[in-house]
């Protein structure tokens, strides 16, 4: 991506060749009136749109640099929806094709056209795309959207990924004679930060990172896989060829434009390209000798899975459904028994919303009874302390200890005992737990657990 001094976000892997020629492809047929040789064969979908009809298949161009509006010299967002809106309606039409030829273009409006794109796959007319020279950043984001994607020979896609780069013609200027004279609001001190200020590097470093995080969001749920799928796999801004791309998922399968109308057209497959259904199917393979790249042609559900478990660390085919369920069982009983050991009564609802949510711990439910008592009135600050006090008593030979002779309990001695002791001991703990031992008790197995050891409450 790429940012002018405009401030305008592109999606772009730069190619001015093709960039030009397709914006002259487009001038020539603008004066002539007639359609391009290389767009030749089927009938125009509607007069003044590029795309045509062979077949009963609309092959959509998106070619050379994408812009967000229509224009006279190059694709857009709007021109591209617009075409597959009209095919969409058109009872000539059984199938789209995006055909697709661009190093990007403009971020701007691409996103809210892949989500487009993504529902309108989903209709009674099948929406391919077929990459025959390149998809490139905005343009592999378009060939996402589309429900499968065929690479031609030489093909290229990917680039997914954002930079900032712009050309600073202020210098020139100013050795040239020019004086530069800016002046800003007091009101928006960050109006035009320094680009090479931290300020102003952090501000761009924003905006690319915004831009690249949406841009995987879309490939992601356009290629149904997960983000950290694409970020592992599809190169993190690298462009592939046809077998590399289909091997990382990034392309479902090779094969050539007309293999692919003749097969949307239902006369099978003349030219290369595997029907949808044979990539289903078990076909004949030497098991031996089989790649990545011949997997994710033939099964690409199978490689699709094989790829998420790895990233998982799932092993396919080696977890024990019934030993999970009986696990996660286990886990729950024990859960609810925790909880029952440090339920305090008049807390009733509280331990029962707990239990009835599969997540709280029995620490969240004591330190929730705390906060309920203080709310209440009662004010718990001391008592805890005593309940450290309880659990950790200091060294017998420790200054004060076992002072006035009074005995302690073995240190080895129950819970409840040391707990009792500690109570009948201590007239102000008695009094910070409102004379109900059963909290105290609460608390004391919880910290003796190791599940809620609470220093003070403010």
């Amino acid at each position: 991506m790429l940012i002018d001094r405009s401030g305008r976000v592109w999606s772009l892997r730069r190619d001015e060749a093709m960039i030009a020629h397709m914006a002259q492809i487009r001038a020539d047929a603008r004066e002539s009136g007639a359609m391009p040789e290389a767009l030749a064969g089927g009938e125009r979908l509607f007069d003044g749109s590029f795309a045509r009809i062979i077949d009963r298949v609309a092959v959509v161009p998106v070619w050379g640099l994408l812009l967000r509006r229509f224009n006279w010299f190059t694709w857009s967002s709007e021109e591209i929806r617009r075409d597959v809106d009209a095919a969409k309606g058109d009872s000539r039409v059984d199938a789209i094709v995006l055909d697709i030829d661009s190093p990007g273009g403009l971020a701007a409006g691409v996103d809210d056209l892949t989500e487009w794109l993504r529902d309108a796959r989903g209709g009674d007319k099948p929406l391919e795309a077929f990459v025959g020279g390149m998809a490139a950043s905005a343009a592999y984001n378009v060939a996402s959207a589309a429900s499968r994607i065929t690479m031609g020979s030489s093909a290229l896609a990917g680039s997914i990924g954002a930079v900032i780069e712009y050309v600073d013609m202020e210098p020139m200027l100013e050795a040239m004679g020019a004086r530069i004279v800016r002046i800003v609001s007091e009101q928006s001190p960050n109006k035009r930060l320094d680009p090479e200020s931290p300020e102003g590097k952090a501000e761009m470093q924003a905006i690319v990172d915004a831009a690249g995080a949406d841009f995987v969001a879309s490939v992601a749920a356009g290629r149904g896989v997960s983000e950290a799928q694409v970020l592992d796999r599809f190169g993190q801004g690298l462009v592939f060829s046809a077998d590399e791309a289909v091997s990382r998922g990034l392309a479902d399968r090779r094969g050539t434009l007309e293999a692919l109308i003749a097969e949307l057209a239902g006369r099978g497959d003349t030219t290369g390209a595997a029907p949808a259904a044979a990539a289903m199917e078990d076909p004949e393979m030497d098991w031996d000798k089989l790649t990545a790249a011949a997997l994710r042609e033939h099964r690409p559900d199978i490689a699709t899975e094989l790829e998420e478990a790895a990233l998982t660390g799932v092993h396919v085919n080696s977890v024990d459904e019934d030993a999970l369920r009986a696990e996660g069982a286990e886990a729950e009983r024990k859960r609810l028994a925790e909880i029952d050991e440090v339920a305090v009564a008049g807390h009733d609802d509280l331990v029962a919303k707990a239990k009835a949510d599969g997540k709280s711990t029995a620490a969240d439910v004591a330190l929730q009874i705390v906060k309920a008592d203080k709310a209440a009135g009662k004010t718990h600050v001391d008592g805890l302390r005593a309940v450290e006090d309880a659990l950790d008593p200091p060294p017998s030979d420790a200054p004060g200890a076992n002072a006035g002779g009074t005995s302690e309990p073995d240190a080895h001695a129950p819970i409840e005992d040391r707990a009792k002791a500690q109570w009948n001991k201590d007239a102000s703990l008695r009094a910070e737990f409102a004379d109900d031992f059963d909290s105290f008790l609460a608390f004391a197995k919880a910290d003796e657990a190791g599940r809620a050891r609470i220093r003070a409450v403010n």
